[in-house]
């Protein structure tokens, strides 16, 4: 009864407004049946024992298909819904004595039985998916129509998908969350509660619920911060009661001092656009702009030709692997392309485009550091999308206020060039000089639950995609950053 050390662990990198992981279940030393070809590189073993999610998804995916035959009508999001609303919470940690939190198990350790018979479910469907989507400006594809998911009242923002928990990041002085809930059981009264740390206030509204089968309510949960650890993420929980039945909700809160979009984006040669600003202090507020940059634009000139018109073999194997300089050939299949990233820089990218490369090539990316073109470290996350649209970000380490400074190497990976070779342009941004094309208005100080915006102006901008970053503070301390991007 206690979370192993492997067990992957939130907060959710991706979109923190989205709690993971789920639910957990059995996967430590879990006897199966197995194939008697190969098991754990022995032959003719039918059975062996294994660890792993490869163990505790069997577990939930069975319990699933059970639910299925005995709801057929319930979506996907309803048996998610029922397996987490029911899970239980006393585990622990991998150190056996610390009480395990949502982070480490999701919603807790899943019961079966009660699952069949929930009482309320947090349902969802393809549309609330793709407002969802929408919100992060990634729909899934171009024949979602973003704007009218969001005149018909679909959330777009993370913290308010119809999931069976609550989290938010970044909680400024108050904020409304909403869900909606379906009775799958009968007609019957839910009470609220909740539960919370006495830092952070939580109301719920309205805190009764009265449905009939198969009816659904909206309801909605205003957190405000009290006297708050700001940073630190906080645990709670909300439930709906109707006599035995308990419908459970893990809540996880990150009160801040001050909240921004981490992008903003426009277009135009020349334009502007303000970026929201949220305060939960009464303070001087400083705001410093930096670009806006063009890809390239800071590359020296020997290095300039080496980004156009590149090329890379395919790799038939589908495989690559990191050859430090000096010490081995690189395959045809890795192109690898020097770069410089100046003093200052405050955050560097490096990216592919489909429009910049022949074909239908499938090319990745991986950034590496090496002072003096030498002996290199991995920076940032690969890129390995399914196509060429490919991004690393890269922004200063925790702590610092640049990125390091010095040589990197960019290697581009013919994975699937769609002809054995494809050509490429790859675009580099290092932002922090001021290119004197764009202007920066901000208020000089913030009040606590006010609402402010910075103003951003520019003009004269050639083609091409540039960047810029705002970043956020109170002349002390820094608050975080928002990237611009703005495509003439």
């Amino acid at each position: 009864n206690r979370m192993e050390a492997f067990s992957a662990r939130g907060p959710n990198r991706w979109q923190p407004d989205v709690l993971k992981p789920d639910i957990t279940a059995p996967g430590v030393d879990i006897l199966g049946a197995q194939t008697p070809d190969v098991a754990n590189n022995l032959r003719g073993e039918n059975f062996q024992y294994l660890s792993g999610t490869s163990m505790a998804v069997p577990h939930v995916a069975g319990i699933a298909a059970l639910l299925k035959e005995a709801h057929p009508d319930w979506s996907p999001a309803a048996l998610r819904s029922a397996l987490m609303t029911t899970a239980r919470q006393d585990v622990l940690n991998q150190d056996g004595e610390t009480a395990a939190d949502p982070f480490d198990f999701g919603a807790g350790h899943v019961v079966p039985n009660p699952a069949f018979a929930p009482g309320l479910v947090y349902d969802a469907g393809a549309d609330d998916y793709d407002a969802f989507l929408c919100g992060r400006d990634q729909p899934r594809d171009s024949a979602v129509d973003c704007a009218r998911l969001e005149a018909d009242g679909y959330a777009t923002d993370g913290s308010e998908l119809n999931l069976p928990t609550i989290a938010t990041d970044d909680l400024v002085s108050e904020q409304v969350i909403r869900r909606r809930v379906t009775n799958v059981g009968e007609a019957a009264q839910f009470v609220a509660g909740v539960e919370m740390p006495t830092t952070i206030g939580a109301e719920i509204s309205p805190s009764l619920l009265s449905l009939d089968a198969g009816e659904s309510a909206d309801f909605e949960i205003r957190l405000s911060t009290q006297d708050t650890t700001f940073d630190a993420w906080q645990f709670g929980a909300l439930t709906w009661t109707s006599g035995a039945t308990v419908v459970r909700s893990p809540l996880a809160i990150r009160a801040q001092r001050f909240a921004a979009p981490i992008f903003a984006t426009g277009s135009g040669t020349e334009g502007s656009l303000d970026v929201a600003l949220r305060s939960g202090y009464t303070g001087t507020y400083r705001a410093t702009l930096s670009g806006l940059e063009a890809a390239n634009q800071s590359q020296p000139d020997e290095l300039r030709a080496a980004l156009t018109d590149a090329s890379v073999a395919e790799d038939f194997g589908d495989s690559y692997s990191f050859i430090q300089p000096g010490t081995g050939s690189l395959p045809a299949s890795v192109r690898r392309i020097p770069i410089i990233v100046p003093e200052g820089t405050r955050y560097l990218r490096v990216a592919l485009f489909n429009e910049e490369r022949n074909g239908e090539a499938d090319l990745d990316l991986y950034l590496y550091a090496c002072p003096g073109f030498g002996e290199c470290t991995e920076e940032g996350v690969p890129s390995q999308n399914a196509d060429s649209d490919e991004v690393i970000n890269l922004i200063p380490a925790e702590g610092q206020s640049f990125v390091t400074a010095g040589e990197y190497y960019v290697d581009v990976h013919g994975f699937d060039t769609d002809g054995g070779s494809a050509t490429f342009n790859l675009l580099v941004w290092t932002v922090g000089a001021d290119r004197a094309n764009a202007t920066l208005s901000a208020p000089a100080s913030l009040v606590t639950g006010g609402q402010a915006s910075a103003a951003l102006t520019w003009q004269g901008l050639s083609p091409g995609l540039h960047l810029a970053l705002i970043s956020h503070g109170d002349g002390e301390v820094g608050f975080g950053q928002t990237i611009v991007e703005i495509m003439p």
